[in-house]
């Protein structure tokens, strides 16, 4: 046995797998097991160190708690006032060092800002900025000032995003670079320090191309005030900054194709509002006419079959093989209400294309507020039911019938092309629906919920200055985005939503409606124009069945510094 163990040992083979071995062992990586790593990595010095006056260096030194990933810092560093030319990072993954493309100013302070994509080796990301300055002079700025970004559907924080400090609110300066640049951390909180004493426009930004520039399409939180006067007690603002979609750009057609004898597929330039328990809006004029122009053909049905869907679908029977252009307009905006460009797309035709695939039912509607899986659903006042298909098909039958089987005689009415809803005064009944081609017909027991299962959620609304008649409020499901529930407006200082269900929590946006359209609006930069004012509330209690519930605190709608505006 012994001598058998040395040949072994001793074998080329077994001695190359032995070095391969020594060598794996001999690379760093990171060890496996234990927990997993969640602390982020923190600066331990600096040189400059923050604080530091009359500094005179081409470089910059940072050590930090442990080894970092490097391609993060660059994207996560920045210096104001900026530099012309391009930095150069070197050093180690603990001790990083930066060498500056240019001279520091004179009688100068400089802002320098790792934000919160800087990461370890392990991925984990900073959960705030980091912030140092120095001064090239004998002074350095301490001007501060700070506020906090929210989301405009339920107002709660957002971390991460940039937070940009102009000079002023007119073109030239928001075209460039900001004066001043950080984060949001926690709850969408932060600030802005080592600034001189001096009025800032500044503005959220959640910089989709990392550019550190405003542009187009980008969600934009507007100052709530135009100019913020940085001082020495950090200035703080009361109402927050609200994010929210600015874009401005109208959606179009990307493409056009048929998708079978008598269908085409257009395919938008972003998603449009459509619901599957909401309406499609009604109107188009869209007409196909091809290459050589003797052929036109009307475009009948236009339908979708997803939430929210950049793909329409449209009939239009007589195709032939060859060259198309489709022309005309589409009554549909995207989420922020941006209508649809007209419509002129050209696409071929090809040979053989199969017939339309056969419908199906893609789901019933609506379920919102569907606070069971029992074999009968409980339809809600606040809600419409119906029934929703994957294209149309005139021969689709809807059958309405009580629980003892008994057919009723019930109308149903077409949302849009495939979408088919009903109202009904009966207790309980089944909706049976069939169609050419149905495997088996598809049933539903539904039941109207009763007046003892109801009840109403409100709350006192102090509108201080403010027009009681422009108030608005918009009602959602607690854990919910999407279409508001209800709606109501102010009345005796009370905000008041009735018919729901026995149990259901709710939360309200409350809003000023200051140019009257009925929706929230989230201001603009050029030319300046804050935000609609709005405040929110997620309501503790539970709707109590037969009682109206009001909840105990008041909403004030005009802040004050002793009151959380957010509450």
């Amino acid at each position: 046995m012994t001598q058998t163990f040395h040949r072994a040992f001793r074998a080329p083979g077994f001695l190359l797998v032995m070095l391969l071995l020594l060598q794996a062992c001999a690379v760093p990586v990171p060890p496996t097991g234990g927990p997993p790593d969640s602390t982020p990595p923190a600066l331990v010095s600096s040189e400059p160190a923050t604080g530091s006056v009359n500094v005179d260096t081409d470089r910059l030194l940072f050590e930090f708690s442990e080894p970092i990933d490097r391609a993060s810092f660059l994207s996560a560093f920045s210096i104001t006032p900026e530099m012309n030319g391009t930095i150069e990072v070197g050093g180690s993954s603990r001790r990083v060092e930066v060498r500056l493309p240019e001279a520091l100013r004179e009688g100068t302070t400089y802002r320098v800002t790792l934000d919160v994509s800087l990461r370890d080796q392990r991925r984990v990301t900073l959960s705030t900025p980091i912030t140092l300055a120095f001064a090239t002079g004998p002074e350095i700025d301490r001007a501060r000032l700070s506020g906090r970004m929210v989301l405009a559907m339920d107002g709660s924080g957002v971390s991460g995003l940039d937070v940009l400090a102009f000079a002023d609110a007119d073109s030239a300066s928001l075209a460039a670079a900001p004066l001043y640049r950080t984060q949001t951390g926690g709850e969408g909180r932060f600030t802005l320090d080592y600034l001189p004493h001096q009025s800032f426009f500044v503005v959220g930004l959640r910089d989709a191309n990392r550019n550190r520039l405003i542009d187009e399409g980008e969600w934009i939180a507007v100052p709530p005030v135009p100019s913020i006067q940085a001082d020495t007690s950090a200035a703080t603002i009361d109402t927050p900054w609200i994010l929210a979609d600015h874009d401005h750009t109208p959606p179009s057609v990307d493409r056009v194709r048929a998708i079978s004898e008598s269908e085409i597929e257009i395919r938008l330039s972003e998603a449009l509002k459509l619901y599957l328990d909401q309406p499609m809006p009604d109107g188009h004029d869209l007409m196909l006419s091809d290459s050589s122009g003797t052929q036109r053909v009307d475009v009948q049905d236009v339908w979708f079959r997803q939430d929210r869907p950049r793909i329409l679908y449209a009939s239009a029977p007589g195709l032939t093989p060859g060259g198309w252009q489709l022309e005309g307009s589409l009554a549909l905006t995207d989420s922020v209400g941006n209508p649809v460009e007209g419509v002129r797309s050209g696409f071929v035709v090809p040979e053989g294309l199969p017939a339309p695939d056969p419908v199906d039912l893609l789901r019933w509607t609506p379920d919102s507020l569907d606070v069971g899986d029992g074999a009968v659903r409980t339809v809600w006042p606040v809600e419409n039911p119906g029934v929703r298909f994957t294209r149309p098909d005139p021969d689709i039958s809807i059958v309405f019938a009580d629980t003892s089987g008994t057919t009723l005689s019930m109308t149903t009415r077409q949302g849009d092309a495939t979408w088919f809803t009903w109202t009904s005064d009966q207790e309980a009944y089944r909706v049976s629906v069939d169609w050419p081609g149905a495997d088996s017909t598809r049933t539903v027991q539904l039941r109207g919920a009763a007046p003892r299962e109801l009840g109403a959620l409100g709350m006192v609304v102090d509108p201080g200055e403010v027009d009681a008649s422009s108030i608005r409020a918009h009602l959602f499901p607690v854990d919910a985005a999407g279409q508001p529930l209800a709606e109501a407006v102010l009345d005796d200082d009370l905000l008041l939503f009735g018919d729901l269900p026995g149990g259901f929590r709710g939360r309200i946006m409350v809003f000023v409606d200051r140019d009257g359209d009925g929706r929230w609006s989230p201001g603009s930069l050029l030319p300046y124009e804050p935000a609609e004012m709005v405040r929110w509330h997620a309501f503790a209690e539970r709707v109590r069945p037969r009682w109206d519930t009001i909840a105990s605190d008041t909403l004030f709608v005009v802040p004050t510094s002793s009151l959380n505006p957010n509450e």
